[in-house]
């Protein structure tokens, strides 16, 4: 499953009517990269699956019980069973346009944010707190390794830099779709889309391209802005 920002808007719909309210009954480990949540919410057990995999990144609620699979906990997930369990869940929220949720939770530690990243490469899942310092992370990012983003104990979280260059998809106009097209005619319409606007992935890119022309490698010059935009 490719989770773009698109797919996560879905997924925030689930997950919100779902666990909001819920409490969080039990963390654990399924393996070096995935945390489990079971939440008790709506009269119901769930369990969440939050994975920081490089390659397979992912959060879902699971229909099978997730088991323990790591032998020794890891920072981070000691840190879960202190501050994260017996905690509830405020709210599930995603910034606009990004490939991140954010769980608030407010417990007997106070409040917090479990803040899932996934991003492939980049994923992450971070503990955070309500003054926005990063407790813990599954993955730690020096400076070294990313002067713009470092994701360490104690220090501030940093939201992914804003793509100021991209458009809304929701504040395009036929004459902006056109323009992309028009400055830009020997190149894909799907590329353009995934350069040009917020929340489009290759994979939703030759989607979109692929219901308004029949086909996903389209030159700009042979599509209808007023099909793309439809």
């Amino acid at each position: 499953m490719n989770f773009d920002a698109v797919t996560i808007m879905a997924l925030l719909g689930e997950l919100g009517a779902t666990l909001s309210g819920g409490r969080v009954q039990d963390t654990l480990e399924v393996d070096e990269e995935s945390i489990g949540l079971e939440i008790y919410a709506n009269h119901q057990r769930h369990y969440l699956l939050l994975s920081a995999h490089q390659q397979f990144a992912r959060v879902h609620l699971s229909s099978e019980t997730l088991r323990r699979g790591v032998e020794a906990p890891s920072p981070l997930g000691l840190l879960l069973r202190r501050y994260v369990e017996g905690a509830w869940i405020s709210a599930v929220r995603q910034p606009p346009w990004e490939r991140v949720l954010l769980f608030a939770l407010a417990g007997p530690q106070g409040v917090f944010s479990l803040i899932d990243e996934p991003m492939e490469r980049r994923a992450n899942l971070l503990l955070v707190r309500d003054d926005g310092i990063i407790v813990e992370c599954i993955r730690r990012v020096g400076p070294q390794e990313n002067r713009v983003r470092v994701s360490l104990p104690g220090k501030p979280y940093q939201p992914p830099p804003p793509q100021r260059l991209k458009r809304d998809p929701l504040a395009l106009t036929l004459t902006l779709l056109g323009d992309m097209l028009d400055n830009e005619p020997g190149a894909r319409a799907r590329e353009i889309l995934t350069r040009r606007v917020l929340g489009i992935s290759p994979l939703l890119g030759k989607e979109i391209v692929f219901r308004a022309t029949g086909g996903i490698n389209t030159k700009a010059a042979d599509t209808s802005a007023r099909a793309l935009l439809a």
